[in-house]
């Protein structure tokens, strides 16, 4: 007996450490859970930081970020959008089958979640590729093509102006200067629709005067090379692109000092550009290589913190299964006792399949009251409904008796007896009055609620409301009050005005949640 008490005592303090363990298991679930909600916006936000930044160090510490937590992502818009930043960080770095492979993944996941700017800036990276690496121009052009019409279906504008700028490359490329004006002339359309575009100028120009030098339409390359001239600084990286055509302008027009002056300006300028270039490569690959010394580092860390949580689980392990064999040992010494448990057990499964089957009884029973009420509301409403038409008839037929009268001097005297009975029959108040009551029976101060929502409605306004709320179709009603469904269709439209609803906003939906 008392080496039982001391289990019981051991076990009581195993299941309280265990009960805390679970709790803390489940609140770190829910953290996780809100992590991720959280994670999944700042990857979205760093996404579309990056495509209007174009930051290098953005894009490096979001993938940094990324491989070190080993993130993994359930939804297609999210994964998308990595694959892409993975795609262009290998084009950045001149890896260029990558580059493709990750292009492609994330065209198929953004393909199905109808990604129009994803689908574009994928194919816009694409002809830079076959423009760069293959030097396959027209299928460049192809890719541009197909990244404007996804651009267009998103009505991204500035997007479109990149690509055409692209397009405008491509064309002087392959030597078609026709088809590269026309391509700078659409890239210049879009630079006035969109403000903060004009740094593109600068290049529209050089490349226009280039091709019309080329064209021999001197007068129209001297205009560009000179809007050119008042766009560009003197600091700005296109001046030795600017100093180049403007050289080869004047050599065609054997100006042979001023062309030679340029070429001298040409050199000094590339010399600078080509040591700027070399020095940021230089910079990339080695911020690649700090990124991975640093994600080795950190898996380190990882895999010695995961070696001290299975050093830990196999403990809890060790005692769970020496506290299983006390419970065991316990078990056999106390066999009467488990018997007697066993029996009560018994009872109380019994008493919860009788609980059950009288839960079932009693749930359908409730099913079927609720569906007896429906039908009671639904037959009140029927009815109420009937009861306003009828009134509506009544009365119409009222107005074309008095329309007779008025347009007949000899009018029969039952006709106008006729006429004081019909007049008898409705009393449009009082009928409108029964029917909000019971109306309200189905909806409690729902005519209250509309009032405050638009007091200007009137009594036919009122009515067109709960015609509204109770789903009926245009058509329906028409039968029912004897109208045109455009007539209906209109009173609608009237409704919605005076309540304030925009065209495309549900009035339904306002109704029913009153």
């Amino acid at each position: 007996m008392m080496y039982a008490l001391i289990l019981k005592g051991h076990l009581k303090r195993w299941g309280f450490v265990l009960s805390v363990c679970a709790c803390c298991f489940a609140f770190q679930l829910k953290e996780k859970k809100a992590d991720h909600g959280d994670t999944n916006k700042k990857i979205v936000k760093s996404f579309y930081d990056f495509i209007e930044s174009e930051d290098k160090g953005l894009l490096d510490s979001l993938l940094l970020h990324i491989r070190r937590n080993e993130l993994k992502f359930e939804e297609d818009t999210i994964n998308s959008k990595i694959l892409y930043l993975k795609a262009v960080n290998n084009l950045n770095l001149l890896r260029y089958a990558d580059a493709e492979n990750f292009y492609s993944k994330s065209f198929e996941l953004a393909k199905k979640t109808n990604d129009y700017l994803l689908m574009g800036l994928v194919y816009n990276d694409r002809g830079v590729i076959a423009s760069k690496s293959r030097r396959n121009f027209l299928k460049a052009e192809e890719h541009y093509k197909q990244a404007v019409e996804y651009f267009k279906s998103g009505g991204l504008l500035v997007s479109q102006l990149g690509t055409y700028y692209n397009l405008t490359i491509v064309g002087k490329k392959q030597g078609d200067c026709e088809k590269s004006l026309n391509y700078a002339r659409a890239c210049l359309e879009l630079i006035d629709k969109i403000p903060n575009s004009r740094n593109l100028l600068k290049l529209l120009y050089i490349i226009k005067a280039d091709c019309n030098v080329k064209l021999g339409n001197y007068q129209e390359a001297q205009k560009d090379f000179m809007l050119a001239d008042s766009v560009i600084s003197e600091e700005d990286p296109q001046r030795s692109l600017f100093y180049l055509k403007y050289a080869k302008y004047h050599e065609l027009r054997n100006d042979y000092s001023k062309a030679n002056e340029l070429y001298k300006n040409v050199i000094t300028l590339r010399n600078k550009e080509k040591r700027v270039t070399e020095t940021s490569l230089k910079e990339a690959f080695e911020r690649e290589l700090g990124l991975e010394n640093k994600l080795k580092k950190d898996k380190e860390v990882v895999i010695k913190s995961q070696r001290r949580v299975l050093y830990l689980g196999g403990l809890i392990i060790v005692v769970l299964i020496v506290s299983l064999f006390l419970v065991y040992y316990l078990a056999k010494k106390n066999k009467e006792r488990s018997k007697e448990i066993f029996k009560l057990n018994s009872n109380l499964k019994n008493l919860v399949v009788d609980l059950k089957e009288k839960n079932i009884a009693l749930e359908d029973n409730r099913e079927e009251i609720e569906h007896l009420l429906n039908l009671n509301e639904q037959t009140l409403f029927s009815r109420m409904l009937k009861i306003s038409t009828y009134n509506d008839s009544i009365e119409k037929l009222s107005e074309e008796i008095d329309c007779y009268i008025d347009n007949n001097n000899d009018v029969p005297i039952y006709l106008m007896s006729l006429r004081n009975k019909l007049q008898a029959l409705i009393s449009e108040e009082e009928l409108w009055e029964d029917f909000k009551v019971q109306f309200e029976k189905i909806r409690p101060n729902f005519f209250d609620k509309l009032k405050k929502v638009a007091p200007n409605l009137s009594v036919n306004d009122l009515k067109h409301c709960t015609y509204i709320v109770s789903n009926l179709k245009s058509k329906e009603v028409a039968q029912l009050i004897n109208v045109s469904p455009r007539s209906v269709e209109t009173t609608r439209y009237r409704i919605k005005k005076k309540i304030g609803l925009e065209k495309e906003d549900s009035l339904f939906e306002l109704l029913n949640e009153l």
